[in-house]
């Protein structure tokens, strides 16, 4: 966590930042991009309270350090808005927002965190900020999959850290779903309302909106309200998971946002990007982008018959739907539509289950979709390592277009396609399907996290071999530069297994949070390539002997 804001709305100054606790080094741009982002953008909003997200620019990398923003250059903000009718404010509304600032995307843990600390702070005052904060320094550092208790406000969340680009789902998560409270037992990468609840009335669009964001089209999310806008845009990323999205979102975007001007222009979208947004203004502003998604119905506000007439001719303007110049080619499951429909007649199961059987088939929709992928990936992976391995571990084959179509062509896809009127195959269709998606950024995030940890499970393989290897067998018959590699490549992991020792627990949260494990000798494995060292350096010539050093200085 960063700290808390505290953004107040003054008749002069607009959006203006009352404190921070504990005093936080953010700079003026941060300042204003977090009071920009903390109020409704549009008059959507009546009496009461509302959470939402959003996500900003952070030109100090030193406040993401300990997250996994720190080369993205993001802040992420959890807000608790309050208004309310005062006589004694000229606009007649008291309007304040109190915002979590932290370096991690846990929006179903921090929205519960600001939902429980925002009513007691607009009671009691800063008290409660103190107290927030002593309660979140004692928390252990996040680790992922496993379940922590953390203590806050009287209150103890228990929540499950997700694994880097791995869906948290009900049934892969660690409580006990007998006795299962959503209010208090959280998986921290989901918002707080269901993606059922918000696209339960326009569910069929969804393979759109799935194929929307595996090619990482821009899109703009059009949302009645702050709290429907910014969690409907974190389910879409989510719906493609386990592949990471690779471009730039915003939960929550205003017309007063600092990169306001990089996203509104007569110029050609730029890719890779979703932004949500509650102001009719980017309807017009951003009529040139090629994708549209409604979620959500407006209120209807009844403090007056004005005001209700107002209200109701606008929510009979929002339409949900996809608006989108892409012709889907995804067939929709009538099974999975026809068994959530008839949960919805009987008024059972819940909606939090109901949102994880959807969840779950677009989880399994997208790892079907990268069968054929994972499948000519595995062929670029060395199946062999020996002693006599030259490099250090040995290098993937290069991924080629040609070669992966040729082997889809060849076992075909594991999803459905679209079938047209006396069309025989859809081969040509799922073939550019696939070369559309080659073309994309979500394929190069997606191959690099392959690369990495295919990259990892050859040097954990090839350690293996050092420390597990028949050496004195294999010593036999070997010429002495032979020996002098394998005792280099040996003593160079003794070398980086005591760099190792040496770094501090921050730096492991940090490469954990990088996504990126390298594998280093644990001190078991140190011993075994102390004993195997040993083992080369008796083979070897006494002239060449003595001009190596004993390992045990090493």
């Amino acid at each position: 966590m960063v700290c808390f804001c505290v953004v107040n709305f003054d008749l002069e100054l607009g959006q203006a930042m009352d404190s921070m606790y504990p005093p936080s080094e953010l700079g003026e741009e941060e300042k204003k991009s977090v009071c920009f982002s903390a109020f409704p953008d549009s008059n959507s909003f009546d009496v009461g309270e509302t959470v939402f997200n959003f996500r900003i620019r952070c030109s100090k990398s030193g406040l993401a350090a300990s997250g996994p923003t720190a080369d993205a250059g993001f802040l992420y903000g959890y807000v608790f808005f309050r208004q309310k009718k005062d006589p004694r404010i000229k606009r007649g509304y008291f309007q304040r927002s109190l915002v979590l600032l932290s370096q991690h995307p846990y929006v179903g843990l921090f929205s519960r965190v600001v939902s429980i600390l925002g009513p007691a702070y607009f009671e009691v005052g800063n008290p409660m900020l103190e107290a927030a904060c002593h309660d979140i320094a004692s928390w252990k550092s996040p680790s992922p999959s496993k379940l922590i208790d953390l203590p806050f406000l009287g209150n103890v969340i228990q929540v499950e850290i997700p694994q880097p680009n791995k869906p948290q789902l009900l049934e892969t998560c660690p409580f006990d779903m007998a006795n299962y409270r959503p209010d208090l037992q959280i998986l921290a990468s989901l918002p707080p309302t269901s993606m059922f609840t918000h696209f339960r009335d326009m569910i069929k669009d969804l393979w759109l909106c799935w194929e929307l964001m595996l090619f990482a089209e821009p899109i703009v999310l059009m949302a009645p309200d702050p709290k429907i806008c910014s969690e409907s845009v974190l389910e879409l990323m989510d719906i493609i998971n386990p592949i990471p999205y690779c471009g730039d979102y915003r939960p929550y975007f205003t017309i007063q946002d600092l990169d306001f001007k990089s996203f509104v222009t007569k110029n050609k979208p730029p890719s890779n990007v979703i932004i949500g947004v509650t102001n009719p203004f980017f309807i017009k502003a951003l009529a040139h982008w090629p994708n549209l998604v409604r979620v959500g119905k407006p209120r209807v506000r009844k403090t007056t018959d004005n005001s209700w007439r107002g209200s109701h001719a606008s929510s009979l303007d929002f339409v949900q739907g996809v608006k989108s110049k892409r012709k889907s080619v995804i067939a929709k499951d009538k099974a999975i539509l026809k068994r959530l429909a008839e949960a919805v007649a009987r008024g059972y199961p819940p909606d939090y289950l109901l949102n994880n059987i959807l969840r779950r088939y677009f989880v399994d929709l997208t790892e079907k979709f990268l069968v054929p992928l994972n499948r000519y990936f595995s062929t670029l992976i060395p199946f062999h390592i020996t002693l006599s391995s030259s490099q250090e571990p040995p290098q993937l084959k290069p991924f080629k277009t040609d070669s992966f179509l040729k082997s889809l062509q060849e076992h075909g896809p594991q999803i459905p396609f679209k079938t047209k009127k006396f069309q025989t195959n859809t081969t040509e269709t799922y073939l550019n399907f696939y070369t559309q998606f080659l073309k994309c950024g979500n394929f190069a995030t997606w191959l690099r996290q392959r690369t990495i940890e295919a990259q990892n499970e050859l040097r954990k393989r090839y350690l293996q071999v050092l420390c597990e290897g028949d050496v004195k067998t294999w010593m036999v018959g070997k010429h002495e530069m032979e020996l002098v590699d394998l005792l280099v490549r040996v003593k160079d992991e003794l070398k980086l297994s005591k760099q190792d020792s040496l770094t501090d627990s921050q730096s492991l949260v940090n490469r954990e949070c990088d996504h990126v494990s390298l594998s280093i000798p644990t001190p078991k494995q140190r011993e075994k390539l102390k004993a195997q060292a040993d083992i080369i350096i008796s083979g070897l010539p006494r002239d060449l002997r003595e001009s190596f050093t004993a390992t045990a200085g090493i």
